[in-house]
């Protein structure tokens, strides 16, 4: 039976959002955020939880949290030592705690992501996502999330084909699915997350239509030109990534591109234009950016350029 790592982080208001920042960014499947302490009371009394599968690493992530907090101390945000708290659980007891915890997230007027068990709200034309959190990122609680989500559905056509890179739980191909694409395909570093994104395509019904993959964008499925192309990964990943989204994006396609705080967009912004692309629409939501963008005109397609 596969075990997961739950792990409890005692926050002040000051420092509750840069600790559940970073369990999204150390991929915890979802982060809830609970108060603990009286009302009326001082100190630390929130707390911030998030769980990670229980493998090699999770040490490592810890420690990186509770450089994080002497950081947020350094900067007067937070006092005395990091809380920490971790229990190994079951598949099972897992399941239940999240059951209780994790509910439909409301992206836009019309579209909702929420795990499987959870009641949706009835409404006309409302798009329900079912996502099984799992290993792979992308509950829809984070705000870079839905920031594609939000992005996708303005975007999406008929026919579509779509390229995720960093797939993750499979939330950002099975949304364009549902919105019109014809197909869509997912490439993760992580082979962890594969089954679970399978698993998620095939509960919404279009697992015919989606293909994941270990690897990345040199992968042998990626052999096309896709008119959306959408990654929600680290700025300096996205960077990293320019010249292969270019090569495979279609001359009239458009890049949706989300994991950037904010203060990173102005350099990242001049990256893209410098790059080659054109900055079509920005959208913020919390402390985090995404954009779209598209080629310049006249802009070659392949890696000569950038090599």
């Amino acid at each position: 039976m596969r075990h997961w790592v739950e792990v409890t982080i005692t926050v002040t208001p000051e420092t509750e959002e840069a600790i559940a920042n970073a369990l999204w960014e150390l991929g915890s499947g979802g982060v809830v955020q609970t108060g603990s302490g009286p009302s009326g009371s001082t100190g630390p009394h929130e707390r911030v939880t998030g769980f990670w599968p229980d493998r090699p690493g999770v040490n490592e992530k810890i420690d990186r949290i509770t450089r994080l907090w002497e950081e947020l101390r350094g900067l007067g945000m937070a006092d005395g030592a990091c809380r920490i708290a971790t229990r190994r659980v079951s598949e099972d007891e897992w399941a239940g705690n999240w059951k209780a915890r994790l509910g439909p997230v409301r992206v836009s007027d019309r579209l909702l992501v929420a795990p499987p068990w959870s009641e949706i709200p009835r409404g006309d034309g409302l798009l329900a996502v079912r996502i099984n959190p799992g290993t792979g990122f992308g509950t829809g609680g984070h705000e870079t999330t839905q920031l594609c989500l939000r992005q996708l559905e303005k975007r999406v056509r008929p026919g579509d084909r779509v390229l995720d890179v960093g797939s993750g739980s499979g939330v950002l191909s099975i949304t364009a699915i549902l919105l019109g694409a014809t197909w869509a395909t997912g490439v993760d570093v992580d082979p962890e997350t594969i089954g679970n994104a399978l698993e998620n395509a095939r509960l919404n019904g279009v697992g015919d239509r989606v293909d994941v993959y270990a690897g990345r964008m040199d992968h042998p499925a990626v052999d096309d030109r896709y008119r959306i192309i959408v990654s929600n990964i680290s700025a300096a990943s996205l960077t990293a990534l320019l010249p292969g989204f270019s090569s495979r994006l279609h001359p009239e396609g458009e890049l949706i591109l989300s994991g950037l705080l904010i203060e990173e967009a102005p350099s990242f912004e001049a990256t893209l234009t410098d790059r080659g692309f054109t900055l079509l629409e920005r959208e913020t939501r919390g402390v985090w950016w995404a954009g779209v963008a598209g080629r310049k005109a006249g802009q070659p397609t392949g890696h000569d350029r950038w090599e």
